[in-house]
């Protein structure tokens, strides 16, 4: 009976032992039917995999950014006059204006005037100029404070010389009478 029961006891190792490697033998390893992975296919297949896929995508971006900013730089350059600078014209330069005693500064509308040395007064219809520094108006006649800037509002207004020399800095277009 012992021998029996040795015999039946053996006969069902013998078979959960084979049925148990041939699950493992016909199962993938990281499979659907298999999901668990060793830190060794992390390690050597994923992670290589992974970081080839980042570079490669960060080359086509870095391809596409490179072109649109070409295609930008050449728009700016076409815009520009293909210089690759701004143009820069008369009316985005401060002139350094020396006036003597009696000359007037007649200048277009949107012109910028500054008083820096002398003294000068407006000239013009009301109102002669706009006081950027301070707010006001500054009527015909009325004289310019030093160091204050000026914006000419209406064509053909502008400064007069009240002292033997008045120096201004004007941006934008004028003339000297």
């Amino acid at each position: 009976m012992k021998s029996k029961l040795f015999i039946g006891l053996v006969v069902l190792a013998a078979v959960v032992l084979v049925s148990g490697a041939s699950i493992l033998a016909f199962a993938t390893p990281g499979s659907q039917s298999d999901p668990f992975i060793s830190v060794s296919y992390l390690k050597d297949v994923f992670r290589p995999e992974l970081m080839a896929d980042v570079k490669n995508i960060e080359q086509e971006m870095t391809q596409k950014f490179n072109t649109r900013i070409s295609e930008i730089e050449a728009k700016l350059q076409e815009n520009q006059g293909g210089s690759g600078q701004a143009a820069q014209s008369d009316a985005d330069v401060f002139s350094v204006v020396t006036l003597s005693r009696g000359q007037t500064l007649t200048c277009s509308e949107g012109t910028e005037i500054m008083l820096r040395n002398g003294t000068a007064n407006g000239v013009g219809s009301v109102p002669a100029l706009v006081n950027y520094t301070s707010g006001a108006t500054l009527s015909a006649g009325t004289a310019l404070t030093a160091n204050h800037m000026y914006l000419v509002t209406i064509e053909g207004n502008g400064v007069t010389a009240t002292a033997d020399t008045v120096r201004v800095l004007v941006r934008g277009n004028f003339k000297v009478t």
